[in-house]
């Protein structure tokens, strides 16, 4: 009996685990969009009530353990949660529809999300997704070149980690500053901080471009808002960790155009020499064996200074959420060498936090905190034999490195060291970049501290205080006994260090309330005010020492002499209190309105207020029922918008008197005006309308939109010239006016669209057009800083190109012709200066075009930017083509086609010490199309990945600045700025060239991450 109930026990228990064990089981399937039957990569799949679950691979598949009976939980962004019971099958496929209502707040705008059918401005937006398939760049103003339409980027040169110009909508001003503001998780940054931003961070980028969407931000607004999001955790998100790392190579973008070689130069100076100018080695060679001597030693400059740089990143993040906490957090670390021989030119290490915590059912906190520490070594960005990238065009190649005898052999000096060959140039470039050290450190702090208050179901407020701090540091040594040394101090080695720096400091204070209530199912309200006070506090500081040992410390307290110490302070604030309403009516008909005051310290006394405002509305066509079920119109919206905006962007003490310190009569102390102030210095406002249309045809397959827009920029901030009479200061001033409209077409297209190919191709037309109105109080010409070569006048473009005009060369005598100012030939160009209409820095139309294909695990992505419309004045050509002024440095091989014979056309001048003048010879239209960029990635399968306990790996190789074709300029035709230290601060973008770090091309190889 007792054997027999043992045995039903065993085949009892037996039992109960055989069921056991059939409950649980693999259940596979594949996750697709209902929409086009596309996989759906990234979606959670979850066991509900536990926390087992899984997120599908690429080709949207997945793989769980889970019961009978169980359910599994399928959420994604932008679909609609489905929950789906596990029964006798191991395969549970889903098709997943879209959510609209979590389609709705995709885009950031102003101080709020909205969705796109709700917009009732011109926004564009850029996603992380789109980020990630454009070859990456340290700074990511870089890389929205082409991705948004109205949006216009120059790269403002090559120098790794700069940064570049964005315009938004054209020019908005001339001497009040053109950058857009730029907002990060609500603090507001400066143009040159973007690159303290690791690219991987950012969730998305929304650029406002008119005044429904940029008057909620008053004065700062004016020439458009950049705002950047970060990303953030999702409540019961498990944690998703991640790694990016890429290395890859730079290198000089290659000329259109060829430079001497040693036998060429020492021809050309032959010619040269036969009239009359003595040039070079070749004008003075008496001997064959001398010419073949020389002819030996060439070589290319460009191989003994520049190098192929190396560029390295890599990046970690994990971000997830429980219940009550959500978090992102992330550290990079990017290096570039540039592209100069012996300087390692650039590393960023870079941190974020980002932290939502849930602390009561109605109240959140948050914060989101990055912090920067960039070092970079630049070399002199000016028009002067210290600068490297002057001297690989005027070094001859004849012209060695260091200095030899006859023989060919090294010259050493006292310690038994080569020495730099000082060449034609007179200063050799190299021991400017050995022994002349300057260093650059910037460490930025970027973050908020918010509290969200949910104070009824209709009603929230948040207060928010948001922070930028820079601390800025440059370390500029002159070694003791090096070679620029001992020329400023007479062959004595004495050395010298000078440090200066800054600490910069914006904060922000936000208070915003915020109504919104939704009446009878159709009727939607949303009411916001706010306050915000931002207030900058800035010092600088320097000191400088002489007198150090060789091989010494180079640190200042081992100066032997104090030479100078200086400082300053300076600060702004601005106050302002705005509102906003937004009705929506059933998401057909929405109108909005927005009003802001501002106060500004930098105005006068009588006009430090500002009042702005705007209105818009939008039809959504397609949400009409008699556009229901259609089956060509998937959206259609017409929107409008009209508004005003201000700009404060000039000197914070513009509108008082202020006196500075002067020495004078040995010694003695004394104090000048250094600007005279004007009470009624006011607001820069623009007023600007617009009108667009939304369309998306077959299933939005096709979708697009088209914009006009119309800004007018009155009470202009100029600086006017006063008489000398007066002392000839210039005094800041509100007057002038100007005009700046265009169009903005975007169209992208679904191809080939099925659950293995997707062949996408996308593109955005730009068309700008600018005038100048109104100027001074007389309506004369206007010349401010800024201005090289350009003019401001009534009736022409902004910046229109002042200079004589070229007539071509006298057939007769070789001699070059200008034309005079009523239209006569000319001998000279000096004087004989006009304005050249239609003929600016700007260009009449840029944008782009895209493609994008993806098949299967492969994918692959490229981008053409194009420009058209815009002129150079090409200094670097009038140095290399001199006819003679400038043949002791380095010429182009097109130098020989001068003139030589009576009735020759078509040629350069004949050369002589007077030929190379300013004048439109050397004005070239900036016209270009370029491979901006290209990317070619693999997602390994899932079959792999899962073996490897991986969620994704995604390998890829991509390229920027592969193909350029720029049919008239020689050179490239990216030109932001022409001569950092020769133009300062007050840069035209693309008014001329000269030497300043150049673009590069890069490819790079990368892998991404996901467990």
């Amino acid at each position: 009996m007792k054997l027999k109930l043992t045995w039903l026990m065993t085949l009892f228990m037996a039992f109960v685990m055989q069921f056991s064990f059939a409950q649980e089981k693999t259940i596979t399937g594949t996750v697709t969009s209902a929409a086009d039957g596309l996989p759906l990569p990234g979606v959670n799949v979850i066991v509900k009530g536990t926390t087992r679950g899984v997120q599908t691979d690429f080709d949207g598949n997945y793989s769980i353990q889970a019961n009978v009976g169980e359910t599994l939980v399928f959420s994604f962004v932008s679909m609609k949660t489905t929950e789906l019971k596990v029964g006798a099958s191991n395969t549970i496929n889903l098709s997943m529809e879209e959510d609209v209502a979590v389609l709705q707040e995709v885009v950031v705008v102003g101080f709020n999300t909205k969705s796109r059918d709700q917009l009732t401005s011109a926004v564009s937006n850029v996603t992380s997704e789109d980020l990630e398939r454009i070859a990456p760049s340290v700074s990511i103003d870089n890389m929205l070149q082409g991705q948004a339409s109205g949006v216009q980027v120059t790269a403002q040169n090559g120098k790794p980690g700069q940064t570049a110009f964005i315009r938004v909508r054209g020019i908005g001003s001339i001497n009040a500053g053109n950058q857009p503001l730029y907002i990060v998780d609500g603090a507001q940054i400066n143009e040159e901080d973007v690159n303290a931003i690791n690219p991987n961070e950012i969730e998305s980028i929304s650029v406002l471009k008119d005044a429904a969407s940029t008057s909620i931000y008053g004065a700062r607004g004016g020439n458009g808002v950049v705002l950047i999001t970060t990303k953030r955790g999702g409540k019961d998100k498990d944690a998703v960790f991640r790694i990016n790392s890429r290395i890859g190579f730079n290198r000089r973008l290659k000329d259109n155009f060829e430079m001497m070689n040693a036998a060429q130069k020492l021809q050309y100076e032959r010619e040269l020499g036969a009239y009359g100018l003595n040039v070079g080695e070749g004008s003075s060679i008496s001997s064959d064996a001398e010419y073949n001597r020389l002819v030996a030693l060439g070589h290319n400059w460009e191989d003994d200074l520049l190098q192929d740089g190396v560029v390295q990143s890599i990046s970690f993040s994990a971000q997830g959420g429980e219940d009550k906490t959500r978090y992102f957090f992330s550290l990079g670390y990017d290096e570039d060498t540039g592209i100069i021989e012996t300087l390692d030119a650039y590393n960023r290490l870079s941190g974020r936090l980002n932290v939502d915590y849930d602390a009561k059912e109605w109240a959140t906190i948050g914060t989101s905190l990055s912090f920067s520490s960039i070092e970079t070594t630049d070399p002199r960005d000016i028009n002067n034999v210290q600068n490297p990238f002057r001297a690989i065009y005027d070094y001859n190649p004849y012209e060695t490195v260091y200095v030899q005898d006859d023989a060919g052999n090294l010259i050493l000096d006292a310690n038994g060291q080569p020495q730099f060959n000082a060449t034609s140039a007179g200063y050799p470039v190299l021991a400017e970049l050995t022994q002349n050290i300057s260093s650059r450190f910037y460490n930025r702090v970027i973050g908020n501290l918010f509290l969200d208050l949910r104070l009824h179901d209709n009603l929230t407020f948040r207060t928010q205080g948001s922070g930028v701090y820079e601390q800025y540091r440059r370390e500029n040594y002159l070694q003791p006994g090096s070679v620029l040394d001992l020329i400023v101090n007479g062959g004595v080695p004495t050395g010298s260090k000078t440090d200066n720096g800054s600490f910069d400091f914006t904060y922000t204070w936000l208070n915003k309330l915020t109504y919104n209530n939704t009446f009878n199912e159709v009727h939607n309200l949303e009411v916001t005010a706010l306050t915000e006070y931002i207030a900058n506090n800035f010092r600088s500081y320097s000191a400088n020492g002489q007198g150090f040992t060789v091989g010494g410390p180079s640190v200042l307290d081992a100066a032997a002499t104090p030479f100078a110490v200086a400082g300053a302070r300076s600060e702004y604030s601005i106050f302002s209190v705005a509102g906003n309403v937004d009705y929506n009516y059933d998401d057909r008909y929405i109108v909005t309105g927005t009003i802001r005051r501002d106060g500004s310290s930098r105005f006068g006394k009588n006009t430090k207020y500002g009042t702005f405002f705007s209105g818009s509305v939008a039809w959504n066509i397609s949400n009409e029922e008699f556009l229901a079920n259609n089956d060509i119109i998937s959206n259609l919206k017409l929107r409008a918008s009209a508004g005003t905006s201000g700009n404060d962007q000039i000197g914070r003490y513009a509108s008082i008197t202020t006196y500075g310190p002067v020495a004078y009569n040995n010694g003695l102390n004394g104090i000048v005006p250094f600007n005279i102030g004007d009470p009624n210095l006011s607001w820069e406002e623009n007023f600007n309308y617009g009108v667009g249309v939304e369309f998306g045809l077959f299933k939005n397959r096709v979708r697009g939109l088209i914009d006009y827009y119309n800004r007018t920029t009155s009470e202009l901030l100029l600086n006017e010239q006063l008489p000398f009479t007066t002392g000839g200061y210039a005094v800041t001033g509100n007057l002038g006016e100007m005009v700046n409209k265009g169009w903005e077409f975007e169209l992208s297209a679904d191809i080939i669209r099925n659950q293995d190919f997707r062949w996408t191709v996308s593109g955005n037309l730009n068309l700008y057009d600018n005038e100048v109105t109104k100027l001074t109080n007389t309506g004369e010409d206007l010349f401010t800083t800024s201005n090289y070569y350009t003019i401001l006048r009534v009736g022409e473009e902004v910046n229109t190109f002042y200079i004589p005009r070229y007539a071509g060369v006298n057939p007769a005598n070789g001699d070059a012709l200008y034309y005079d100012t009523d239209g006569n030939i000319t001998n000279e160009a000096a004087g004989n200066e006009v304005a050249l209409s239609g003929k600016s820095p700007f260009a009449e139309l840029d944008g782009s075009i895209s493609t994008t294909l993806d098949y299967k695990g492969w994918d692959l992505s490229a981008n053409f930017y194009f420009k058209q419309g815009n002129y150079i004045y090409n200094l670097m050509e009038m140095n290399m083509l001199s006819d003679g002024d400038n043949a002791n440095s380095n010429q182009r091989v097109d130098a020989f086609n001068y003139w030589t014979t009576p009735g020759d056309t078509n040629v350069l001048p004949r050369p002589n010490n007077d030929t190379n003048q300013t004048s439109d010879r050397f004005l070239q239209k900036g016209d270009y199309i370029r491979l901006r960029s290209l990317q070619l990635g693999y997602n390994l399968p899932s079959k792999f990945t899962e073996k490897m306990s991986i969620d994704a790996l995604r390998i890829y190789v991509s390229g920027t600045n592969l193909w350029t074709y720029a049919p008239h300029y020689k050179g490239d035709p990216e030109v932001g700025i022409g001569s950092g230290e020769t133009q300062g601060t007050n840069v035209i973008p693309g008014e001329f060239s000269l030497y300043s770090y150049p673009t590069t091309r890069n490819l790079s190889l990368g892998i991404d991450l996901k467990f």
